[in-house]
């Protein structure tokens, strides 16, 4: 050891510069086994303000004259057919009206909800006017008063005010007193002269109908035979209207001598109860000679239908034709004013203990208000009570917060929970009146009515085919598997292309979706039916089409590439790069600072794009694809082995050997 140091003490120079080329080796080496930092760049967007669809697509066939089955969306009893079969209708035409009660009242009680929120949310927003905070002031001060007044009671004013009311409560008793008894007077008056106006229309009335009675007589016999006629009627009709002519001429006998019985033991001086009586069994007699006449007036139409003149008794039935018809105009008449007489009567009768009840309530009502009115006058003289103290107290300071309340501001919570409130009552007004259109059923495109499969007054079932158009205008079915055809509906719209017609795009709208799919191995389709705005020439009825549906569109939204949205767990974020005022196209951009990652709420989302409803702003630069340039760390790598010279072969920067 002592001469290796000896050695290197001789040749310092020498030493120097092996160390020195050692250092330099040691560096070189750790350079060709330590990796470059990656250099990461960035692919930007902008997120844009714009709009945002969803879309189904699949391919169709054109074909024509297509059978589109119109179905209503709810239930309902139909109440109206507007169109008929092999009518031609045009696109939104009414076809049937079904019944919309529940649901019109579903709409009142929205829109009256919806106003009295709008009344709310206005009231919390407006700012206190003049008007209102001196309304407020007045009330305060009108508390504060009655407050005093109560502290300061009785006064000699208020006990006269107490006794002025005692005395108009009883002027108010001997008045209701005097009307009960005129009340009772002339009910008992009314109904004499009802009775009276009765009976005697019951005397007129039977100045006629002992005539008719005997018309009705002499329609079946004769006095030496009663029924001599009924064998001759019998030869010119059937017989079962001779039976209904004697039973009903039984019957009318039957009454008319009852109350020919009645009338005959009474007189003008009789009860009310009594000429009442005679008054009703007039009537019913009236009523039982008038069906008789019927009968008669029956059996002689069928006697001239089949025609009588050959007839031994062609003579008394030209008379009976005459004679049947004038009683049967007579005995109404009679019927008309025993019957007026016998409502008047009932009225009257009716009417008489109301008017006397009502007269009682009266005369209570103001026996209620003199007693009412002492007691006040007890009350005024005792001064006020405690509770009465309280309660002008209590309104003092009700009046004064209600005055102190229109002099702050409105609470934002208040503000939030009342706009909501309103919110909600217009989707509920606004979802109503669209429920209540679809009890109006519309034709769904221009055609002709082939089939209406329910009449007024049957019952119409949701999805269920209420009629038939058959299309004008040419159509295209696609076929949807289950999974798609659950995010398409009436009424959605569509693109259509043709592999015919390569310029040419048009429009539709699904008008028609199969509520029944079918199975092909194991594959649940469904057909789906597209009426198309717009006719070219140039489409013909059987042509494929590429069609695509548009399940769903939102407008003025935010919008990035879906490959910028990332997932953490149950949370979305991007990553935002601020400081950058280009995207660097796609070749990206580096950054001395790192995007910062933002979370965000989705919403409507396709295969390229996703609708930010939160989180970021249109404008904000976000990352959708990072780099990690890595050319550096190969170029080092590769002379690193060459430096080591194991593994560099012939190409290797040294040939695998130090230099001599």
């Amino acid at each position: 050891m002592q001469r290796i140091y000896q050695f290197f003490r001789q040749r310092k120079k020498t030493t120097l510069l092996l160390s020195i080329l050692l250092l330099g080796a040691g560096i070189l080496l750790v350079r060709a086994l330590s990796p470059d930092t990656a250099q990461a760049r960035y692919v930007l967007e902008v997120a844009e303000q714009g709009t945002l669809a969803t879309s189904v697509s699949g391919t169709g066939q054109v074909q024509g004259e297509a059978e589109i089955e119109v179905k209503p969306e709810v239930s309902g009893k139909v109440t109206q057919l507007v169109a008929k079969n092999g009518q031609q209708v045009a696109e939104g035409d009414v076809i049937a009206v079904l019944d919309a009660k529940d649901a019109q009242k579903t709409v009142r009680d929205a829109k009256i909800s919806l106003e009295s929120a709008q009344i709310a949310y206005d009231k919390l927003m407006a700012d206190p006017d003049t008007l209102s905070l001196l309304q407020a002031e007045n009330a305060l001060a009108q508390a504060e008063r009655t407050l005093s007044d109560l502290e300061n009671s009785p006064t000699s004013e208020e006990l006269d005010d107490a006794q002025d009311e005692i005395d108009k409560a009883q002027r108010s008793l001997d008045q209701a007193e005097r009307n009960l008894s005129k009340v009772q007077v002339s009910a008992g008056q009314d109904l004499e002269s009802a009775s009276e106006n009765g009976y005697n229309t019951v005397v007129e009335a039977f100045a006629d109908i002992t005539g008719i009675m005997t018309d009705l007589s002499d329609f079946i016999g004769t006095e030496q035979s009663e029924e001599e006629y009924i064998g001759y009627y019998n030869l010119m009709a059937d017989a079962s209207y001779t039976e209904d002519v004697l039973s009903d001429y039984e019957t009318a006998q039957d009454s008319y001598d009852e109350a020919w019985a009645a009338f005959q033991n009474s007189s003008r001086d009789s009860s009310t109860e009594e000429k009442t009586e005679v008054i009703s069994l007039t009537l019913e007699a009236a009523e039982d000679i008038s069906n008789a006449l019927n009968s008669d007036q029956i059996l002689l139409n069928r006697i001239e239908d089949n025609g009588y003149s050959d007839s031994a008794i062609a003579e008394h039935i030209d008379e009976m034709m005459t004679t049947i018809p004038a009683d049967v105009v007579a005995t109404n008449g009679i019927i008309s004013s025993l019957q007026s007489s016998a409502n008047t009567l009932e009225e009257t009768d009716l009417s008489a203990p109301n008017s006397i009840a009502d007269a009682e309530d009266t005369v209570e009502e103001a026996e209620n208000a003199l007693i009412a009115a002492q007691e006040n006058y007890d009350d005024v003289a005792d001064g006020a009570d405690e509770d009465e103290l309280a309660e002008a107290e209590e309104n003092v300071a009700e009046r004064a917060q209600q005055l102190a309340d229109l002099t702050v501001d409105v609470d934002s919570l208040d503000v939030r929970s009342q706009k909501l409130s309103l919110e909600s009552a217009e989707n509920k007004y606004s979802d109503a009146l669209e429920e209540l259109e679809q009890y109006t059923i519309r034709a769904p495109l221009s055609g002709t009515v082939a089939s209406m499969s329910l009449h007024v007054g049957e019952t119409a079932s949701s999805g269920s085919a209420l009629a038939i158009v058959v299309a004008d205008q040419f159509t295209a079915q696609l076929t949807l598997n289950e999974v798609d055809v659950a995010k398409v509906a009436i009424d959605d719209r569509a693109t259509l292309t043709f592999d015919a017609v390569e310029e040419l795009t048009t429009t539709g709208k699904i008008v028609q979706i199969d509520t029944i799919g079918t199975v092909s191995q194991g594959v649940v389709s469904y057909n789906v039916l597209i009426a198309l705005d717009t006719e070219d020439e140039r489409v013909l009825s059987g042509m494929s089409a590429n069609i695509s549906i548009i399940t769903d569109i939102r407008q003025n939204v935010v919008v990035v590439s879906s490959s910028a949205v990332k997932s953490s767990g149950t949370s979305s974020y991007v990553e935002v790069l601020d400081g950058v005022t280009e995207t660097g196209g796609t070749q990206g951009v580096t950054s001395n600072t790192s995007p910062r990652k933002v979370t965000v709420e989705v919403g409507l989302s396709n295969d390229t794009q996703s609708e930010i409803i939160s989180g970021i702003s249109a404008g904000d630069y976000v990352v959708t694809r990072t780099i990690t340039d890595s050319a550096t760390k190969t170029t080092t790598t590769s002379s690193a082995s060459s430096i080591l010279g194991g593994g560099g072969g012939p190409t290797g920067g040294f040939g695998g050997s130090f230099p001599q």
